[in-house]
């Protein structure tokens, strides 16, 4: 075989493709002085090499930023593995820029360090883009929430309206007492459609009632025993010691019934349904599963979506999900705390509540 069909690249070769390189790369050695400067370096932090060359590597990072990074930056000399991290920057001109960095470390033959390259690259447009994705999907949301919106209180508006001309015209009070009956509870309906609209848009529980979460977790099994009576649905529940927790009484309990209901509603011919509460260390645990008909992947992204239903066929009966998850999203939110949903069709779902104890909140 000739060897000198495939030469060794030269330093020369070497050099044209760290200054061409793409991306802006930048060399330290292990005291973090600058010991290459590519010209991608150069366009992106508007400064060349013979300025940049023996200067501190820190100064590239802006001061609020610049100690997390230093930290990762002796973490990935010391250790050596690649480290990763991201940091806004102002341009020459005075654009904000979002630069992503991978700092990988250099060693000796011998193993020695001897020092650290970076690679970084500005994802400004790829930042831009996703909010731009962000946005419409959530103007999205919000359109089809005013439309859902739309939908109930015309309904529920034109049965009163309705009711009371029939009433009007037939002059019976017997009418007239079963319309006002019916119109009251339309209306208290109607009252706690938007009471949800408000605890998920507001989460302000400065007003509210505390007690402990046990105490939450114990009325809403009582509650629920009742509920489930003749549906053919047995309830198991398990209810662990756990720190002192306070919680917003009517909040959590909104919660926890919102989830319990989506569960009932996933098992019209009856099943199984489980309550239990524990301590996960840093955090209080509720899981609340079911063995209902299940989630498909698309149903679980946007579960948390006010007025997001499933519709299903004959064959596949339909339940409606409403405000109710996304109420108790947006009320964890403001305690800090968070969901899982574990589930898949046929197979029913589970549901982890999260809350973080008190001194493990930011």
């Amino acid at each position: 075989m000739n060897e000198s069909a495939n030469p060794a690249p030269s330093e020369e070769s070497y050099r044209l493709l760290f200054n061409q390189a793409g991306m802006a790369m930048v060399a330290a050695d292990h005291e973090g002085r600058i010991t290459a400067w590519n010209h991608a370096a150069q366009r992106i932090f508007g400064a060349s090499a013979a300025e940049m060359l023996g200067s501190d590597w820190e100064l590239l990072i802006p001061l609020e930023e610049r100690e997390h990074a230093s930290e990762l930056m002796r973490e990935c000399l010391s250790g050596g593995e690649l480290a990763e991290f991201e940091f806004a920057m102002r341009d020459e001109l005075g654009n904000r820029r979002r630069l992503a960095a991978t700092i990988t470390p250099v060693a000796k033959v011998d193993g020695l360090p001897l020092g650290g390259l970076a690679c970084v690259r500005d994802i400004t447009n790829r930042m831009v883009l996703q909010e731009k994705l962000a946005y419409q999907s959530k103007m999205a949301a919000l359109g089809e929430m005013a439309g859902a919106m739309s939908h109930h209180f015309n309904n529920i508006l034109g049965g009163i309206v309705t009711s009371v001309d029939f009433a009007l015209e037939s002059r019976n009070p017997d009418v007239l007492a079963r319309v006002l009956s019916t119109t009251a509870e339309t209306l208290n309906r109607s009252t706690e459609l938007v009471s949800n609209l408000l605890a998920f848009a507001e989460g302000d529980f400065r007003d509210a009632s505390f007690c402990e979460l046990g105490e939450v977790v114990i009325d809403i099994v009582k509650e629920t025993q009742a509920r489930v009576q003749g549906k053919g649905i047995s309830l198991e529940s398990r209810i662990d010691l756990i720190p002192v927790m306070p919680v917003p009484r009517s909040a959590m309990m909104t919660t926890l019934r919102n989830l319990i209901d989506n569960a009932i509603e996933a098992m019209p011919e009856g099943g199984e349904l489980s309550i239990a509460m524990s301590d996960g260390g840093d955090s209080a645990r509720i899981v609340i599963a079911d063995t209902g008909y299940g989630l498909s992947e698309e149903a679980i992204s946007r579960i948390f979506e006010p007025f997001y239903t499933t519709k299903r066929s004959d064959s596949d009966p339909a339940f409606s999900r409403g405000l109710g998850l996304a109420v108790a999203h947006g009320i964890l939110k403001v305690l800090h705390g968070s969901f899982t949903v574990n589930s898949s069709l046929g197979n029913g779902a589970e549901f982890l509540v999260t809350l973080p104890y008190a001194e493990n909140v930011d």
